[in-house]
């Protein structure tokens, strides 16, 4: 009689080293970016970031056309839109207007263009946005575009709540809207000009182009300082337009006169990306070239690692040169409204004495990664510690980075890319273009 074999059939449980209570990870770049966006817990988000990296594209790209895809933010269909943002920093909650044009993808690979527009006095965010509808006429239909209600009415005052706002609506807007942040532009007519130029000659590594009208670059300096800091912008491509009669009756100099004073100092800085517009016969009303104006907008970019830049600064909170910021300054901020004696020969020679005062008290940073070497070389004066910002498309991170403060050599070391710092930065700020593989922090040494 044959023998019978009888087997016992048992799950067979396969250690997978995920213990009781452990999360099962996703699977795939795509899923793994989502659940990175999805957590609260910052030490799960650096892990999930961590995993990530380690299935993430070769090709940075593909990792951006990645991050407009998964980033968790509300559907919005076309039209107007009215949103808030919050308050921060000094700066109270901004209403503004958002104009979502017909086709528009919240989850595409590539973000839209934005045009950030300012109004002018007795305006509105909504009547700012229907002023670049009508510059742009059917190419309205290519672009987000913003307009926010100025928190300051009356005459334009420069200071931190006019040149800070347009950067609390350009932030909220990234996070409920899918943008091209190499393809955001700031414009302005007359006192929205002034907050463009005031706005960009701070924050000029936010913009891909500026577009000021019917104005000049007014800072808390005054018309003495109309040149002053236009070296912090020759990266930023400007398109300015002006009137030729654009002054007051009994004026020697008006918005006609300081424009003519900027486009001469851009040309002497050999500024390659600024193009100034004057109108002949015409005062403060422009009849504005729109077809120049919407040629503008179609074809600049911004670079957000420029190979050099060079930036002055008074207060400590404007000092972001691109990649590097000033996170402490060696000497106090200085104080326009405070009276000061000044000893000249000549009163011709005022501005020119003012111009010294302001340089020798103010902060200055120039920033160079030259293409190819792996170094970031940093000079400053007036500063005590800077953070600096590592481009994660830019730099070699299986080779050494080299980063130097006044010529001296003060980190020389192979860093891994930081998966942590970059996709939090992202979720921070929502600029899916500028992508930073970690940050070094650096105290300012005297020799």
């Amino acid at each position: 009689m044959p023998t019978r074999v009888w087997f016992l059939c048992v799950p067979v449980l396969l250690w997978t080293g995920i213990g009781i209570g452990a999360e099962v990870q996703p699977d795939g770049a795509e899923a793994r970016l989502r659940a990175f966006f999805a957590e609260d817990d910052a030490a799960r988000r650096a892990r999930r970031a961590a995993e990530f990296g380690a299935v993430a594209p070769k090709a940075w790209d593909e990792v951006k056309a990645m991050l407009h895809r998964c980033a968790p933010r509300p559907d919005l269909g076309p039209g107007r839109h009215t949103f808030q943002t919050p308050g921060a920093d000094g700066i109270p909650p901004i209403r503004y207007t958002l104009r979502v044009p017909q086709g528009y993808q919240g989850n595409a690979p590539k973000g839209w263009p934005l045009v950030v527009s300012t109004h002018g006095t007795g305006g509105s965010g909504e009547k700012a946005v229907s002023f670049f509808e009508h510059q742009l006429g059917a190419d309205a239909e290519k672009y987000l575009i913003a307009g926010p209600d100025s928190p300051q009415g009356g005459v334009y005052e420069a200071g931190r709540l006019t040149i800070e706002y347009p950067l609390h609506v350009l932030a909220d807007v990234r996070r409920r809207a899918n943008v091209d942040s190499d393809r955001t532009i700031l414009g302005g007519y007359s006192r929205g000009g002034y907050t463009t130029w005031g706005t960009i000659l701070f924050s000029p590594g936010e913009w891909a182009g500026a577009v000021p009208m019917a104005s000049w670059p007014l800072t808390e300096a005054g018309s003495h300082a109309v040149t002053f800091y236009l070296q912090n912008v020759l990266n930023l491509a400007i398109q300015a337009h002006w009137g030729e009669k654009d002054t007051t009756p009994g004026q020697t100099k008006g918005i006609n006169t300081l424009s003519r004073e900027a486009a001469a100092e851009m040309k002497r800085l050999r500024a390659r990306h600024f193009e100034g517009i004057e109108y002949a016969g015409q005062g403060h009303g422009l009849k504005l070239k729109k077809e120049t104006i919407r040629t503008f907008l179609e074809t600049v970019r911004r670079d957000p690692f420029p190979a050099e830049c060079k930036f002055i600064f008074h207060r400590l909170y404007q000092g972001r040169a691109y990649y590097v910021r000033a996170t402490a300054v060696a000497k106090e901020e200085f104080d326009f409204r405070k009276r000061r004696v000044l000893r000249i020969a000549r009163k011709e020679d005022l501005a020119k004495a003012k111009r010294a005062l302001w340089k020798r008290d103010g902060f200055e940073l120039t920033v160079r990664m030259p293409p190819g070497k792996n170094l970031i070389a940093v000079f400053m004066r007036n500063v005590k510690s800077v953070d600096v910002a590592l481009a994660a498309d830019r730099l070699d991170f299986s080779r050494p980075i080299r980063i130097t403060l006044g010529g001296r050599t003060v980190a020389t070391a192979k860093r891994d890319l930081d998966w942590a710092e970059l996709l939090e930065t992202a979720r921070q700020t929502y600029d899916f273009e500028r992508l930073i593989g970690g940050r070094v922090s650096l105290p300012v040494r005297s020799r």
